[in-house]
């Protein structure tokens, strides 16, 4: 394994983390549907604006999330569409574990 191919792996790490927050989830689910800004996120998802906040900083960070101006408000969006093949395969994956976990039980 060269140095360049250490440092995507390290980099993919890093963004399955960021991934690996529920509320981060939830953020880019909604902003899949549309740009919101931080009071959109927080009515939606029944959190403080500063919890918001902070996750958007987060996922600006690691340029899944972007922001424009609108006037005083930020209209956040997602940046890079990627991300949504990667959450949208996960899940997929997780409804497919669940259901042999429930063919599982029922065998029982």
């Amino acid at each position: 394994m060269d140095k360049n191919e250490k440092l995507v792996i390290n980099k993919a790490e890093n963004v399955l983390k960021v991934l690996s927050s529920s509320t981060r989830m939830n953020i880019l689910l909604l902003l899949e549907q549309k740009p919101m800004t931080v009071n959109e996120l927080v009515e939606q998802l029944k959190i403080s604006q500063p919890a918001v906040s902070k996750q958007l900083r987060l996922l600006r960070e690691y340029q899944i999330v972007s922001f424009n101006k609108q006037g005083k408000e930020s209209l956040y969006g997602l940046e890079d569409l990627h991300i949504l093949n990667v959450i949208n395969s996960t899940m997929e994956h997780a409804k497919h574990v669940l259901a042999k976990e429930d063919c599982n039980l029922a065998a029982k």
